[in-house]
């Protein structure tokens, strides 16, 4: 049987990624099966970590800043922490195209020299480890995207010389805020995919149960941060890439509105499809770091730097009167009115879709809300198309 010629450059990569991994953290004992072993999450990926370590990674995001911000914790010892986690969990379910820990600390060392003289942190972000779909140039880091004719390229261009040298305008943000770089995530090949599996890292798996889809097209990041080896990324999404993540492996996303975070400099399968844009979008344990991630990111003014993204900063104001809105509501359920589309009159949901709608539903009724159902005839759709 001849061998594809892609296979051994595949092969190679992958057995790359797993090199990068320090030798204190790789597991020498065989790894059991999904079938002996679903649940690689809590008690289970914990028995490899000290408990310092485990003190460190079960906090989220918003909680990791504010000991990082504050100097109660430097960014080299969360820094680390995060490193082993996450090479655990690539060991585990296989996330991480790329990983570039011995980068991140010494990142996270200049971080605390920093802090040390300036008695402050750079930015909001200040030592916490932030991971990253592969679709975000990172300096000295290869982006295939999950396709291997992009190894040893700049996005499929051989002798490209931005190759290693180029990042993403994401990127440079995160830096300016204080986060640690470390790892980027794994991604399904042309990324229009709900699960997530290419030719170089084969598929990743949903860590709550390995017999199953961890989700995509985010969904290394998904992956990596419900195993806690991530207190925070970011994904890229335009049909539910950072959503069905999110959903999977319960956590945390937002897609947000198109030109909220800047995508310049990012890579992509769908260069020039202008019709319906692909946004960024983090992903998290909790919404508290959720509104961190965003709102640091927002701080940046990303709008100088990218023509795409609007001038829209975080607007105070509004998330306290919707705060308040909400609060209200308690009293006076009443005063929110949600509405449901349940079917948009061309492609009719799968069951397990259709059942979710109808617990929302019945649930806001249940708690007094406004329900109003939105029905969009088949005539409507036809003309829609038309």
């Amino acid at each position: 049987m001849t061998i594809p010629a892609w296979k051994p450059i595949a092969d190679a990569k992958r057995q790359a990624t797993l090199d990068a991994i320090p030798q204190k953290w790789r597991i020498t004992e065989p790894i059991p099966s999904p079938a002996e072993q679903r649940d690689v999450t809590g008690p289970y990926i914990q028995q490899y970590l000290s408990a310092r370590e485990i003190e460190i990674t079960e906090l989220d995001a918003y909680a990791i800043a504010e000991k990082t911000t504050t100097g109660e914790w430097t960014a080299v010892e969360v820094t680390e922490a995060f490193c082993h986690r996450a090479a655990l969990a690539h060991q585990f379910v296989s996330c991480l195209h790329e990983i570039f820990f011995d980068a991140a600390i010494e990142d996270a060392k200049k971080l605390d020299a920093y802090f040390a003289e300036h008695k402050k942190p750079l930015g909001p972000l200040h030592g916490l480890p932030v991971s990253l779909k592969d679709q975000f140039h990172v300096k000295g880091v290869e982006t295939t995207m999950g396709y291997v004719g992009w190894i040893g390229t700049f996005q499929g261009i051989k002798g490209d010389a931005r190759r290693g040298v180029f990042e993403s305008e994401l990127v440079r943000e995160l830096r300016a805020l204080g986060a640690v770089l470390y790892c980027k995530t794994s991604v399904p090949a042309t990324l229009m995919c709900g699960e997530t599996v290419n030719n170089i890292i084969t598929y990743t798996t949903n860590p709550k149960n390995r017999l199953l889809a961890c989700g995509g097209s985010s969904g290394g990041e998904g992956a990596l941060i419900a195993l806690k080896g991530s207190p925070g990324g970011f994904g890229t999404d335009i049909g539910g890439s950072v959503r069905i993540p999110a959903v999977f492996n319960g956590l945390f996303g937002i897609r947000p509105s198109s030109g909220r975070i800047p995508y310049e400099g990012a890579a992509n399968s769908m260069d020039g499809q202008n019709t319906i844009l692909s946004v960024i979008g983090p992903l998290a344990g909790t919404a508290r770091s959720l509104q961190l991630l965003f709102k640091a990111v927002l701080s940046q003014q990303p709008w100088l730097y990218d023509p795409l993204v609007l001038e829209v900063p975080w607007r105070s104001d509004v998330e306290q009167e919707t705060r308040a809105l909400v609060e209200q509501s308690a009293n006076d359920p009443s005063k929110l009115a949600f509405a449901i589309m349940k079917h948009d009159g061309i492609v009719l949901p799968h069951p397990p879709i259709a059942r979710a709608l109808n617990i929302v539903e019945q649930t806001l009724k249940r708690l007094g809300h406004k329900v109003r159902l939105i029905e969009r005839s088949l005539a409507v759709a036809d003309e829609s198309r038309s």
